[in-house]
């Protein structure tokens, strides 16, 4: 069973685990500790200048542990990759990628030249409005940050599996400890926490979170200050979930991360959130070698969480290596059907004299049905006239004839507090200006407008904040802020189909 080097590099410490990848159920090999050289890392972004140490500190304890493994996974967070939470139709699973790639500019606006996109799906939603439709997590990596790792990578003599994002990570390793209710995950790092709820194995919601934990007493926050800051967010968080639904209710929260070693930590967190937290000791799902059974499975988690399941950023490079199989296989295929065609048509040739039988049936009941010919030929001409009367009929609607149908839509669906503040329209689309409260109300906006009957497609044009910067000016934890969004709104093209030209039964084409 083929291995492979799970590695998460943080800022102090790296962790590096060897194990099985992508089976059913993975066995933990080893688990081990490295100094990650000062400088290598910063918000997920190698520092190619400290490659080379970094390169040598790996190498040395792989060395050192007699790992001869050869193909290595990266887990990555940084506060700079993009993530958005979508919900799609009810395509078959293998085509998801497809409809996520067909609709890209939509969820990120950003020059997607730079940046690698992946997924990985969430559920199927199985009851309401939704039932069939699919919930996956899209996520955006700069090409950057991934041609670090692939450096690293190349100068170990290591072969990239792929590239994991450590949101997915996280959800891989605690999926298994999550019973009938909900649980928190918080990963916390020396820069930064990644929070996630998890109810019955599935993905609810994730955030993240910038934060000073692992640093240095004499810099200019307190750890304290960077713990309350942290325990705030875990607590917007789980009011948001439960706000949700009145069943909602949250029965552990497990810490995991370099952080988790701190016992003060997890008290605290303990006694501000109200709610039983413990490490998450154990990745359920894997089976753990003796010579692994001493390792902390919360530093580890993530990094085995990677090897469990991973979301793709760079499983190409794993499948170049199967090309040249690839190419044998298919002429072996080529030959195989050679001689299959052959035995086909030595068993499939028909009699000369059952074919000249077979052609004089046919020729008699072609004169047999000769006087249906006249009959079904004058149909299509009177089929012809009234189809071209009603394309005529069709042409004289316009797009904006249901404009009052999108108006009603409009004054239904949305919510009370939504101000519209211009609006202007033409045969083909609408723009509109509104005004709302929150980021969040104006997303659920878009949302909606993309299902109105009415509407063929939405293109958001321009958002705009006002009033973020007076109440960062004011020390303001959250900003009392307006946002102005323009959408233009594409109505259902009703533009018919020209009519096709009849045919008679001869092959004639004929037009009244």
């Amino acid at each position: 069973m083929a291995k492979v080097l799970c590695v998460e590099i943080g800022v102090s410490v790296t962790k590096i685990a060897e194990m099985d990848y992508m089976v059913k159920r993975p066995k933990v090999y080893q688990c081990i500790e490295v100094k990650t050289p000062e400088g290598a890392i910063k918000d997920g972004y190698l520092n190619l200048g400290k490659i080379e140490a970094l390169k040598e500190a790996i190498k040395n304890v792989l060395t050192e542990k007699k790992i001869r493994t050869k193909r290595v996974l990266f887990t990555v967070f940084s506060g700079k990759i993009i993530s958005r939470e979508i919900v799609l139709p009810g395509v078959k699973t293998h085509q998801i990628g497809a409809v996520i790639e067909a609709n890209i500019s939509e969820y990120f606006p950003i020059e997607l030249d730079d940046y690698k996109v992946s997924h990985f799906h969430i559920t199927t939603i199985r009851e309401g409005e939704n039932a069939g439709k699919h919930k996956v997590l899209v996520i955006a990596i700069e090409k950057e940050l991934l041609d670090a790792y692939d450096k690293l990578a190349t100068e170990l003599g290591l072969r990239i599996v792929d590239i994991d994002y450590a949101g997915n990570s996280i959800v891989q390793a605690a999926k298994h400890s999550a019973g009938a209710g909900a649980i928190m995950v918080v990963k916390m790092e020396e820069e930064n926490a990644i929070i996630t709820i998890l109810q019955q194995g599935t993905f609810i919601l994730q955030r993240n979170i910038n934060h000073t934990l692992g640093r240095r007493e004499e810099e200019q926050i307190s750890k304290e200050e960077a713990l309350e800051s942290l325990i705030n967010t875990m607590t917007r968080v789980a009011d948001f979930y439960v706000s949700h639904d009145e069943n909602n209710k949250l029965e552990q929260i497990y810490v995991m991360g370099e952080c988790s070693r701190d016992q003060h930590v997890i008290d605290t967190i303990t006694e501000h959130m109200q709610l039983p937290c413990r490490v998450l000791d154990q990745v359920r799902g894997v089976n753990v070698h003796r010579n692994a059974e001493d390792a902390p499975m919360n530093l580890f988690a993530a990094a085995i969480g990677s090897g469990i399941s991973s979301v793709g950023f760079a499983n190409e490079k794993e499948k170049e290596r199967h090309e040249t199989n690839y190419v044998s296989a298919c002429l072996l295929m080529i030959v195989f059907f050679v001689v299959l065609i052959i035995a086909v048509l030595s068993i499939a040739l028909i009699p000369y004299n059952a074919a000249v039988l077979e052609e004089k049936a046919l020729k008699k009941k072609e004169e047999t049905y000769a006087p249906a010919k006249v009959v079904y030929e004058q149909y299509e001409s009177t089929k012809a006239l009234y189809t071209q009367v009603e394309y005529g009929h069709l042409l004289t609607e316009h797009s904006n004839d249901s404009i009052l149908n999108f108006l009603e839509e409009l004054e239904k669906q949305l919510p009370a507090d939504v101000e519209m503040t211009e609006f202007a329209s033409d045969d083909e689309m609408c723009v509109m200006t509104m005004r709302v409260a929150d980021k969040e109300t104006a997303a659920g906006v878009i949302n909606k407008l993309r299902d109105f009957v009415s509407v063929e497609r939405v293109t958001v044009e321009s958002v705009t904040e006002e009033g973020a910067e007076e109440s960062k000016a004011a020390n303001l934890k959250e900003a009392d802020t307006t946002i102005y969004f323009t959408i233009s709104c594409y109505y259902n093209d009703i533009t018919p189909a020209a009519p096709v030209a009849a045919q008679t039964a001869t092959g004639e084409t004929t037009q009244e």
